[in-house]
């Protein structure tokens, strides 16, 4: 049976790569591979994490494989790199997947890359890139990013955007694209919209949720500027804000004392538990995400795992994914004039057009479905087992 090793953040973390692993793991063993993972015992310092916590303290967790996970990779300390390094000689997997996402992770997983590249021969090396670079753009990011993807076999892009930014570095690796999986774990069927609503306080005919941390490019400013226009001819509208702050509040709690939008606006500041993700979305008849930039976007898949339709910004690779007029609706930048329009129409055809029908055909070939094809022609076997 081939041996498949992904390295990459993984439960007790909480958060978006870590969901990556749990279905990145979960897809791999279905295909028939013997799968383990190496993990973190710390990603970030403290001092440089702007959130409360960095461990998951849901009690539900997807795909829960912890007797699959070795935490030994600590980001700062090289001592702990090569003990992973050690872990994977003594594995001798067949391919060693490398979830990349920031590059201040960079010297680690750079040091144990070069170590199975000079001493395990018949090891393939690939990176399965979410961000090229991080969403900050810092001036040391593309040099450690072209210091560590340099040990690749090849990689496992999951857009277009980001393959077209590692082909401009790397123009003769192989480049393998999928997209990321649809995250249908958080729906376990506790909740109509009905009840959610109920549940949430929400009495308004409409609701426009904005989910997940809330961060500067995340263009949350922008969809309060455009909610208290919306409330002059949809004036039956909420607007759910749920996620942890990393940043300060202040601004976007200004914007909604000046524009008097206290009683249409419901605010969950934290950190929501999986077990505890249902009733936002079903809740919600359009979720918005007017990013400034990025790269792709769970939340994106997220709704499409509620079946829920969107409204994004033409940035990164996001909207690669959205059909217009039928799953969601692209516009060019997060502007009011532009999000205005593209959320109106939504919810005033919402009862007329069945996007979540339209979501289900869509998502049928998203997510890690062409993953064992990928990995056949990554170990160059044409064969899973």
């Amino acid at each position: 049976m081939m041996k498949i090793c992904i390295v990459g953040p993984a439960y007790p973390y909480r958060g978006g790569q870590a969901l990556v692993e749990a279905y990145l793991h979960h897809t791999i063993t279905q295909l028939g591979y013997d799968t383990k993972t190496i993990s973190y015992t710390l990603l970030y310092p403290s001092i440089f994490f702007p959130g409360t916590t960095q461990f998951d303290s849901s009690s539900f967790i997807p795909f829960e494989h912890k007797n699959k996970i070795h935490r030994i990779i600590n980001s700062i300390n090289p001592f702990t790199w090569r003990k992973a390094f050690l872990t994977l000689k003594k594995e001798q997997p067949d391919v060693v997947i490398f979830v990349w996402w920031m590059p201040f992770f960079g010297p680690a997983l750079g040091y144990i890359a070069r170590k199975i590249k000079k001493n395990l021969k018949s090891t393939k090396i690939t990176f399965l890139v979410e961000n090229y670079i991080s969403h900050e753009n810092r001036w040391f990011d593309r040099f450690f990013t072209k210091k560590t993807l340099k040990w690749a076999d090849s990689f496992i892009s999951q857009s277009s955007y980001i393959k077209e930014q590692i082909q401009q570095d790397f123009p003769n690796a192989p480049i393998y694209q999928t997209t990321l999986s649809i995250f249908d774990c958080y729906d376990l069927e506790n909740y109509s919209k009905q009840s959610a609503r109920e549940f949430l306080g929400i009495k308004t005919e409409h609701v426009i949720l904005f989910f997940g941390l809330i961060r500067p490019y995340k263009g949350l400013d922008r969809l309060i500027e455009t909610f208290a226009q919306l409330l002059k001819d949809n004036p039956d509208t909420s607007l759910l804000i749920v996620g942890e702050n990393y940043e300060s509040m202040e601004k976007y709690q200004d914007l909604i004392a000046r524009y008097n939008l206290k009683n249409n606006v419901l605010l969950f500041n934290k950190f929501i538990p999986n077990e505890e993700v249902e009733p936002y979305f079903k809740a919600a008849d359009v979720v918005v995400m007017p990013y400034y930039s990025g790269t792709q976007s769970g939340i994106l898949m997220m709704a499409y795992g509620f079946k829920i339709p969107v409204v994004v910004t033409d940035v990164g690779g996001i909207a690669e994914l959205v059909v217009p007029n039928k799953t969601g609706i692209v516009v060019q930048n997060n502007e009011v004039k532009n999000l205005l329009p593209a959320i109106n129409q939504i919810l005033n055809t919402k009862n007329a057009v069945s996007y979540s029908d339209m979501i289900k055909t869509h998502t049928h070939n998203l997510g890690y479905v062409n993953l064992g094809s990928i990995l056949e022609r990554v170990t160059d076997t044409g064969e899973l087992t």
